[in-house]
């Protein structure tokens, strides 16, 4: 199940709020969504982000935030990303 898990427990944290956009052109879709969060426990938890994707799926860009941090990621070449990783 895609979503937000505390690595600590694999419990799923609660999504607060979502927003999704999406955008066709011909063979390709863009979807950028704004996913909220919320920590039930009082101390921080470090969490893993979970989305599955096809096969035939690719991520060009990820970003982030917790808090006052950000973090982005963007995919430049698939083969350079499959290289490294």
């Amino acid at each position: 199940m895609p979503g937000l898990y505390a690595l600590s427990s694999w419990e799923a944290l609660p999504l607060k709020s979502s927003r999704v956009k999406a955008c066709a052109n011909g063979y390709s879709l863009s979807i950028t969504a704004h996913l909220v969060y919320t920590n039930p426990h009082e101390e921080p938890v470090e969490g893993v982000f979970i989305y599955p994707l096809e096969e035939s799926e690719v991520v060009a860009g990820f970003e982030a935030v917790v808090g006052s941090r950000r973090v982005t990621f963007q995919v430049q070449n698939r083969h350079r990303a499959q290289d490294c990783c």
